[in-house]
């Protein structure tokens, strides 16, 4: 299960970049359109499904691991040039994308493959949930990184080839993380839990919805609570 989410993670995170590659650009009321479905999805799942979960098995390691999460996000997005609807949406001023910037944006790729490999483990609908949330992550997230490398002067060619090593690091901690999930403890598969949370909430409220907010698309305002419908249907129908 773990190699299927991966490839899928893989070819969204390649759909979003080959777009912007491809049309130079993406119409922004279908991106804003996508990014609030993606949002609502993440929010609910958060909350619905994976902090829950995580409380079920231990409840102090899954606020833990969500503070975690929380902070580990901010302080890597504080200390690159990355923020990630920010540059895909608006017509920002050309950057540069350093070293640093990359590797971070590398990390946080890396670490959605451990969140992955939680969702393979846990099965059923909390982790078709989790899933669904990192593969609609993903394709946001190639857009992201495809606009800001041809701002900051990338050709296209190196544009492409800078995507897929970022799409391949999902993958990679994924099927890296997966062997490791075997004997895990409750406490700790509860911190992962909490891990996977407060990176979705953060995703979600911090890079996507303020800048929906911006842009005032009214038809986005009734998409976002259509995320929450569709991670609420796979809860039943798992439940079911």
């Amino acid at each position: 299960m773990v190699i299927i989410l991966s490839f899928i993670t893989l070819i969204f995170t390649l759909a979003g970049s080959l777009l912007v590659i491809r049309y130079g650009g993406l119409n922004r009321r279908f991106l804003a359109w996508s990014l609030a479905f993606s949002s609502g999805v993440l929010v609910s799942v958060a909350f619905m499904d994976i902090l829950p979960a995580g409380v079920t098995l231990a409840p102090a390691q899954a606020y833990y691991g969500c503070l975690a999460a929380l902070l580990a996000i901010f302080l890597v997005e504080s200390n690159t040039v990355v923020h990630s609807c920010n540059e895909a949406i608006e017509n920002c001023a050309v950057h540069s994308l350093g070293t640093v910037a990359f590797i971070a944006l590398s990390l946080h790729a890396l670490m959605d493959g451990v969140s992955l490999a939680v969702a393979a483990k846990t099965g059923g609908a909390l982790g078709a949930n989790i899933a669904l949330g990192i593969i609609l992550h993903k394709f946001s997230g190639g857009v992201a990184l495809a606009s800001l490398l041809l701002k900051s002067g990338r050709d296209y060619r190196r544009t492409f080839w800078l995507s897929l090593v970022k799409a391949l690091m999902t993958p990679l901690g994924a099927l890296i993380t997966a062997p490791l999930l075997a004997g895990v403890s409750q406490p700790t598969m509860a911190l992962l839990l909490g891990l996977s949370a407060g990176s979705f909430i953060y995703i979600a409220m911090a890079d996507i919805l303020p800048e929906l907010h911006k842009h005032k698309e009214p038809l986005a305002q009734l998409i976002y609570p259509f995320g929450y419908a569709v991670a609420y249907l796979i809860k039943r129908l798992g439940a079911g």
